[in-house]
Formats: structure tokens, sequence, C-alpha cells
């Protein structure tokens, strides 16, 4: 981290964070392991495998959360104390909810592990998303105790058409985007706060994948405000367009790494 970065922070009045897909956990150990990996050669079996997949992957990050990425949303917690942000995050693993940022200030429009949904339009009385944390809470201790047995686990179901609920995320068929529509209002609400304000831009991992979410609309911003920042880190994309260079900052290494280690106190 750039003893540039963090003056330019200090010295902004508001505080602009993407974070992309490098900030993302990728679940390969969990094939390996001794625990998950018969769970998930079972999961692969059944007809809903992938909406189990998706329960034993928030069983594994809420059991056993990457230390690295722990400890990065950490660097950025502090790295934000006090100052005026909000976060748009393409990240699917939940982690920076169990951060010290604030949740107000964070929208995921890819979701994440916090909602369940229905892949079908029913017309059940439940909620079009299950909200209630302690429904997925009782599938991960029924996980923790089904002794390699998923055969053993309760799924939670559709009250109409008694199929598996799926996590509220953006590979999961029919999703909702209810789930991040309130906190994007917000988003856009501060964003249009921004203009003629000092504005740094921090962009965190973001590549390629949904590049209309993060990083064209953040040029975008940066463009007009011409009281802005701008750093772009990412581990192979880290470039910025030519009308921007006066202003931005490439950072060719991954986000993780930027943010985790040791000695990134500038």
């Amino acid at each position: 981290m750039t003893n540039e970065l963090l003056q330019d922070i200090a010295d902004s009045q508001m505080v602009l964070v993407g974070i992309g897909k490098e900030l993302e956990e990728n679940y390969q150990g969990m094939n390996e392991d001794t625990f998950y990996g018969p769970l998930l050669a079972q999961a692969e079996e059944e007809k809903d495998s992938a909406a189990i997949i998706q329960y034993l992957r928030c069983h594994y990050v809420r059991r056993y959360p990457n230390p690295r990425i722990k400890k990065a949303y950490e660097k950025l917690t502090a790295l934000l104390d006090r100052k005026n942000y909000f976060i748009l995050s393409l990240s699917e693993d939940d982690y920076i909810f169990n951060s010290g940022l604030d949740r107000e200030r964070i929208v995921t429009p890819c979701g994440g592990f916090r909602k369940l949904q229905c892949t079908e339009r029913c017309n059940a009385e439940q909620e079009s998303l299950v909200t209630d944390d302690k429904v997925i809470l009782q599938v991960l201790e029924e996980i923790d105790n089904c002794n390699g047995d998923l055969s053993s686990v309760d799924f939670p179901v559709c009250t109409d058409c008694c199929d598996i609920l799926w996590f509220n995320r953006i590979e999961t068929p029919g999703y909702r985007e209810e789930g991040y529509l309130t906190q994007w209002e917000k988003y856009t609400k501060w964003l249009q706060g921004t203009l003629n304000h000092k504005l740094c831009i921090l962009e965190l991992g973001a590549g390629m994948e949904y590049p209309s979410v993060i990083r064209f609309p953040f040029e975008k911003v940066a463009f007009f405000n011409q009281k802005s920042v701008f750093y772009r880190v990412h581990g192979k994309l880290p470039f910025l367009t030519e009308e921007l260079s006066e202003r931005g900052t490439s950072i060719k290494t991954d986000a993780i790494t930027f943010l985790s280690e040791e000695g990134n106190q500038g």
C-alpha cells in the first residue's frame, strides 16, 4: 500500500471502493479436505447438487474463514476508519459482512450467503426471500453433525413447490435482484453526492467479471469528477484509460496481497 494512497484517502472527503473477484474465496481446499471432499462427492450425485454445494460452501466460509482474506478486510476497515465511504462488492462469500465495515455502506449485487430463495416464482405464503439467519444456522449445525452423510441434513424447502431453497446468489436460477436493491438505492444516492467533492476511488481486484458494474462506471465517475483520484489494483488488469492517466494509478498486484501483506501501513 503506497504512501500516496494513504495520503489521498486522508485528504479525501469521500471514498468509493470497488471489490472484485480477486478478493473472493476460491474454495479450492474443499475437494482435498477429509470432511468436505466426501460431502461434495455425495452432493454431486443429488438432483439438487448445485444448491447443496452452495450450503457446503457457506459452511466452509463460516467455519474456516480464509485468514488472508480476513486480514485484508481488517486492513481495509482500518483504512476507511472515520471516512465517508461506500463499498460496491462483487464478492459472494460474505467475508465483508464479518469485518468491522459498516453494513449500511455496502452493496453486493451478486448476492451471497445471507438470504435464501426459491428458483421458481411460487405463490407461497413465505416471503420471496428468506432472511432469517436461524434457518441457515440450523442447516450448518446439521452439516456439523452429519457424520459424513448428507441424507441426515434437512435442507430448507419452499413451502409451495417443496424444492430446496437456494442462496440468493447471481448464479442461482431465477436470481431475485430485490435481495440487493435497497442497498443499491442507498449506493446510487451516495454516489450522486460525490460530484464536486474530493473523492478517492479505490478499485480492488475487479477484472472483467461484470465490468459494467464496477470498472466502467468507476472510470466514468472519475472522468466527470475532476477532484477525484483513482487507484486500480489488479494482478493482471490494472490498466487505466488514457483520460485518467493524470489522476489515476495502476498497481499490478492482486488485491489480497495488496491489502494483507505486512508492511502495508505505508
